[in-house]
């Protein structure tokens, strides 16, 4: 007769699926993180387009003021400085 063989061992297939399960959620939570980034520089840009056109419509009326709005510049700084090439 034959010996029975020994019960394989399920830590290693436990282990692989551990590894899986937070390869899965790691996923899952860089692509949400990536688009609330995404949805946060779509205002940003939003924001920096209505104050340009906000900018353009006072040098109209005061054609002679020379002085940058504060607001416009940060938001210029700060988007550009956040801008990553694709």
């Amino acid at each position: 007769m034959n010996p029975p063989e020994p019960p394989s061992s399920n830590s290693f297939r436990y282990f692989v699926l551990g590894v899986l399960c937070a390869a899965v959620l790691l996923g899952f939570y860089f692509v949400r993180l990536n688009a609330e980034i995404d949805r946060e520089r779509e205002a940003a840009n939003e924001r920096l387009a209505l104050c340009r056109q906000v900018e353009s419509v006072r040098r109209s009326v005061l054609p002679n003021s020379l002085e940058i709005h504060e607001a416009c510049k940060q938001l210029n700084g700060r988007i550009s400085n956040s801008a990553t090439p694709l």
